[in-house]
């Protein structure tokens, strides 16, 4: 990753201090006012609110992180997380000079030479891009993704920032993050976040993801026009309908057969092929009226070798039958590389801890909540400063996050219908 200079760095890191303490200052009496007046409720709202508008304020890197907190309803306030749900495809737009700057970039006219028409309004706005709708000559609509201009210097200054608090808070050895593989972690989230900037790698990723899930044909992934797209634009077919409120529209068992369609497509992407969307937020993941999922939005991809394939598939297996041995097995041997391997006594007792932790949670007849078993997780894995490599721990962190995407498209889906797949 290209490191920035210093003093953007510099810059940066004040510009979000004083942001912070600005907010601060605004916020607080703001708040003590609203609970003196309204009540204790009124008061969080407000503070939600405000931080929502905040972190939009601070820019896309803390967008894209607000947007996986907002889909963690078991560690976060509703009410945050209906704000924090804003995020994913309700961001600020682009103000529409620095939009006209973006076209005249990307294809030299302020409205791009191959359509009839073009609406300056964003139909949605994400945290590196927002979303707008073109009309071709013969009358077909397309999705442009225009790229927020200027965004690239920003977001690697804000993640040189993060790194250099990472490696302040391992010099300190804060108990708390002791033998926890925070550069590991840190690296791969900033490999992902940049990775989101290449629109030339989101193209393949589209390409990828479409032939993957081209045999499945109730789950669908628009397509892209390749000789339309410049390094600043992507161009799709349009797909009318997208609404988060279509799930609430559909028969039970409708909404029922598109989630496990969903489930379907994420037991492929792991088990079948390797390549996983790991950003499946309610802003990317739809139901359509016509009785098909759509999937979005392949910027967040990756491909997972073979062995952690292989090790995520035997992990998902045994937890459908409920053999938690073989889950602390797997679970130990994905910390190869991470630097926190355990021998002995202390993996036998480690394996023993995921075991019971299984034995409660997962397995036949019981109803699995994804989330509060991966929290059951990282509380064994703190207890024994054991952490999984992060090419493990992220393919798991997107099924947390798509868990409850999927619970919000129909709330009795059975998540376990993941790792019966697996083992199948």
């Amino acid at each position: 990753m290209d490191r920035p200079p210093a003093h953007r760095v510099l810059a940066r890191g004040c510009a979000l201090l004083v942001a912070v303490v600005a907010e601060a200052a605004l916020t607080l009496p703001a708040c003590a006012v609203v609970r003196l007046t309204g009540g204790r409720a009124r008061a969080r709202r407000l503070v939600y609110r405000r931080l929502t508008r905040r972190v939009q304020a601070l820019g896309p890197t803390f967008v894209k992180f607000a947007q996986i907190a907002g889909s963690r309803r078991d560690v976060l306030p509703g009410a945050l997380c209906d704000e924090l749900a804003r995020l994913h495809d309700r961001v600020r737009p682009i103000a529409p000079r620095d939009a006209e700057r973006a076209w005249r970039a990307a294809y030299g006219r302020a409205v791009p030479p191959f359509l009839a028409s073009l609406d300056p309004v964003p139909v949605a706005g994400g945290s590196i891009a927002c979303v707008y709708r073109g009309v071709l000559p013969d009358g077909r609509a397309v999705a442009l993704k225009l790229k927020r201009p200027g965004i690239d210097g920003v977001m690697r200054a804000d993640l040189a920032l993060i790194r250099a608090l990472v490696r302040g808070a391992e010099r300190l050895r804060l108990p708390l993050l002791r033998g926890m593989p925070m550069a590991d972690l840190v690296g791969h989230v900033s490999e992902a976040i940049l990775g989101q900037l290449d629109f030339g790698r989101e193209q393949e990723n589209i390409a990828t993801l479409r032939a993957n899930l081209a045999a499945m044909p109730d789950v669908e992934v628009p397509a892209l026009h390749p000789g339309l797209c410049r390094p600043t634009c992507l161009v799709f077919d349009f797909v009318p309908g997208l609404d988060a409120d279509t799930p609430r529209t559909l028969p039970d068992g409708e909404r029922a057969r598109l989630a496990s369609a969903v489930l379907a497509a994420a037991h492929r992407m792991l088990f079948v092929d390797g390549f996983v969307h790991c950003d499946p937020h309610p802003g990317n993941v739809y139901l359509l009226p016509q009785g098909r999922a759509v999937i979005l939005d392949a910027g967040y991809s990756v491909r997972l070798p073979d062995r952690v394939r292989k090790l995520i598939g035997t992990f998902f297996a045994a937890l459908a039958a409920g053999d938690g041995r073989t889950c602390g097995e797997v679970m130990l041997a994905s910390t190869a590389g991470a630097g926190t391997e355990l021998s002995g006594r202390a993996a036998q007792a480690f394996v023993a801890d995921v075991a019971a932790l299984v034995g409660r949670c997962a397995g036949p007849g019981r109803a699995f909540d994804m989330a509060s078993f991966g929290n059951g997780v990282f509380e064994v894995q703190s207890a024994h400063r054991v952490y999984a490599a992060s090419d493990f721990a992220f393919p798991i962190m997107a099924l947390m996050i798509l868990e409850s995407t999927v619970r919000g498209l129909w709330p009795g889906a059975d998540f376990q219908q993941v790792g019966v797949a697996a083992g199948a």
